[in-house]
């Protein structure tokens, strides 16, 4: 269970620090379809990357949380295993409580929607199935759906080319997209704001192209505010009237702005890698063979070539390696040189260390660490 409060935790940090700085960035950016490319493409990155092995030999801000008693061979200095802490089960419980819940509310709305559907004679558009009805309802698209008033599409050809244009940019599977995340980020505000703002640049971009098509601007801006009362009934779909009035007649008066200000929203990803090291799980530092430190063995053990102590060679270099789950060394460079036989006799004492107590992350997984090595090397005082 620990695992899943980890993963909710991380995931949780990254998108509240890709969020905060998308919103800052590209709240007046007109260029919607790059912004709502970076929103998924971002979301996608802040879940994706607490999956990925990430240790770090520092502290973890996952330090501070009450954990079980580790597992495997970690020295625990006595302590006993014990049984999960119960903070742990109660956590896990409010968080299902709250999926349970939200999944709810969203299956009562689809399943309105698709009883909708399948009792409403329907008739093909431009690709789509057109649902026209008498009743005085918004009008709203799911999928290869458009539902309007009969009056509207009749009276106002804009509407359903607004609709349409939701349907040709495919903002349904966003909306089924954020629905599921919206579900099991529940209790982070950030990811709702997201979600109102994803809806948001869906407007927009259906918008933009609606007078892309030769729509009169003035008279469409006139058409949104008559057509601003209104609610949807199905919390998936997208709407005519789903966005904020002045928010959209905003956009449509504001000139398109130079694209390389929204490549600002790239900044993201360092502070992605940030956050993500922040939750990293800390390592423990590995011991040497009997405690003693590699960099005095490296000096006991090496034999300086004669060539070198002649020539009075010396200087800094940089050990290069890696340790596997077992210990040992293997990948052994050196970055930089001194002089060949200096760096092959370098080389060749590393080779013949003796292996490691095996690195391992503070819940007791062996892993792989790297290693460099600073050495200070001059010849003997003595022949």
């Amino acid at each position: 269970m620990f695992s899943i409060l980890v993963y909710l935790i991380r995931s949780a940090l990254n998108l509240t620090v890709f969020y905060g700085f998308f919103l800052l960035v590209t709240r007046r950016s007109s260029h919607f379809r790059f912004n709502r490319a970076a929103l998924l493409v971002g979301t996608a990155l802040c879940l994706l990357l607490p999956l990925l092995p990430m240790h770090t030999a520092g502290p973890s801000l996952l330090d501070s949380l009450p954990s079980e008693s580790a597992s495997g061979n970690v020295d625990t200095e006595g302590a006993t295993e014990t049984e999960p802490m119960p903070w742990q089960g109660i956590t896990i419980g409010l968080w299902l409580a709250g999926v349970l819940i939200v999944m709810i509310v969203n299956t009562v709305s689809f399943v309105r929607m698709i009883r909708f559907f399948r009792n409403s004679p329907y008739e093909l558009k431009d690709g789509c199935r057109l649902y026209l009805s008498d009743h005085d309802l918004a009008s709203f698209s799911w999928m290869r759906r458009i539902v309007m008033n009969r009056s509207d599409y009749e009276t106002y050809p804009a509407m359903f080319a607004h609709e349409h244009a939701h349907v040709a940019c495919r903002h349904s599977w966003d909306m089924l997209l954020f629905t599921i995340l919206t579900a099991f980020q529940w209790f982070n505000p950030l990811v709702w704001v997201c979600r109102n703002e994803l809806q948001l640049l869906h407007e927009y971009e259906a918008d933009a192209t609606v007078l892309k098509q030769g729509f009169d601007g003035i008279q469409y801006q006139k058409l949104l505010i008559r057509k601003a009362v209104g609610e949807s009934l199905f919390l998936q779909a997208n709407g005519f009237n789903h966005a904020q009035l002045k928010l959209r007649i905003g956009q449509l008066k504001r000139p398109t702005q130079n694209f390389w200000r929204c490549v600002v929203v790239l900044l993201a990803l360092p502070l992605l890698a940030g956050s993500s090291l922040l939750t990293a799980e800390p390592i423990l530092p590995p011991n040497f063979f009997n405690g003693s430190q590699f960099v005095d063995w490296i000096y006991q053990e090496i034999h300086y070539p004669a060539s070198c102590r002649k020539a009075g060679v010396e200087g800094r270099i940089y050990l290069y390696f890696k340790l596997d789950t077992e210990g040992k060394m293997y990948d052994i460079k050196l970055l930089g040189t001194l002089h060949p036989d200096l760096d092959a006799e370098v080389l060749r004492t590393a080779r013949r260390s003796p292996k490691w107590a095996p690195p391992q992350t503070t819940n007791g997984k062996d892993v792989n660490m790297t290693y460099i090595c600073t050495l200070d090397l001059k010849p003997p005082r003595h022949e």
